[in-house]
């Protein structure tokens, strides 16, 4: 019995991937300014910046003279008095004594030009380690797609009671299921107080991900799960349940009144990473970025798969980790063939959004009203 219990377990894991204070001491960088950018009222002058998990900021902003920097824990930096440090246009501090426990914003206000809010992306929740912002990204006009306003996550159903704590410290108002209906009986989420929970189907129309499991633990103990998760991306786009789904999450985000959302699947890396990828290539965040958010789910989940893998090879039927990796992890070739049938069915992104999602112009520049911050350069 506890083989059988522990074989089942594994099996559902396997299947579900499938689918302030100063600081004491703040040492800064000081780089000198290579170039300056022309001003335009309401540009961020921000071509680079980044928060560090160990509490470093970085940023580089050619001819935005100096830099201060102040932290705190609403996104919008309200308290702007006491600053935790400084730097020349190009720099870089080291910011401690923060309180514990809570997530920490960066406003960086430049001597010239408008300032920029920050944050580490990732929450660090050992319960739900694909938990991630998906702002803090630069767009193709030197927008910057804001913090605090929209997270990707795993599976919310493992979430221990101080992690579901520490999400309700988020502020989510709601939690966007995009897992099918027996993923959802097997493992119901575990949501926020107060967080509406919306049920958003992606594969439901899906023979594959969303259908006989049978069949796709077959195509992974045979070495097929790479062509699998290459198809099931395919289908993001080509599935009417999936164009669904994904439209009428970027309704609900893109709403005048909303509030910061969650959206997730099990693994936080297929359906959610064709839904990150979807809403930063139309806020217009460069391809390489969103690649390379995408990608960031095998840093995030290298923990969790590695149990994952050590506990299928101890099974009484054993899969080995080769079979195994390319399902729980992401490869550049999955999303690839995503933006392929994009191109195969629509002939543009542009038009995927309009006549596959039914977004008109109103409802895009509103995503982009409410998650972009500066003025385009």
């Amino acid at each position: 019995m506890r083989n059988d219990h522990h074989q089942r377990a594994l099996h559902a894991a396997l299947a579900a991937t499938l689918i302030l204070t100063l600081p004491a001491c703040a040492a800064i960088d000081e780089t000198p300014v290579a170039s300056a950018v022309p001003e335009q009222a309401g540009a961020i002058p921000f071509t680079a910046a980044a928060v560090s998990a160990d509490g470093t900021v970085n940023w580089s902003a050619p001819g935005a003279g100096r830099v201060t920097v102040f932290a705190g824990t609403d996104p919008a930096v309200s308290d702007r008095t006491n600053p935790v440090g400084r730097g020349d246009a190009t720099g870089r501090i080291r910011v401690s004594g923060l309180a514990p426990g809570k997530r920490w914003f960066f406003a960086l206000v430049p001597d010239r030009g408008t300032p920029l809010v920050i944050a580490d992306r990732g929450l660090y929740l050992k319960t739900i380690p694909n938990l991630r912002d998906i702002g803090g990204y630069r767009t193709a006009d030197g927008r910057w797609v804001k913090m605090g306003m929209l997270y990707r996550s795993d599976q919310l159903d493992r979430l221990s009671d101080n992690d579901l704590a520490a999400m309700g410290g988020l502020g989510i108002a709601l939690v966007a299921d995009l897992r099918t209906a027996s993923e959802r009986s097997r493992e119901p989420d575990r949501v926020p107080a107060g967080a509406e929970h919306l049920v958003l189907d992606v594969a439901a129309d899906s023979r594959g991900l969303g259908g006989d499991m049978r069949q796709a633990m077959t195509m992974i103990t045979t070495g097929k799960g790479a062509a699998m998760l290459t198809e099931a991306n395919r289908e993001f786009v080509a599935l009417d349940s999936a164009r669904t789904a994904y439209s009428a999450l970027l309704g609900r985000i893109g709403a005048e009144d909303a509030g910061p959302t969650l959206y997730h699947c099990t693994a936080g890396k297929d359906r959610t990473g064709w839904a990150s990828a979807v809403i930063l290539t139309i806020l217009g965040v460069p391809r390489e970025t969103v690649m390379a958010d995408y990608l960031a789910s095998n840093d995030y989940l290298r923990a969790k798969n590695e149990a994952i893998i050590g506990a299928a090879g101890s099974a009484s039927t054993p899969i080995a980790r080769e079979n195994l990796e390319p399902v729980l992890g992401v490869r550049a070739a999955y999303i690839e063939a995503a933006f392929a049938e994009v191109e195969k069915r629509y002939g543009s992104f542009d038009r995927y959004v309009r006549d596959g999602l039914g977004l008109d112009d109103a409802a895009i520049d509103r995503l982009r009203t409410t998650l972009l911050a500066g003025a385009p350069r």
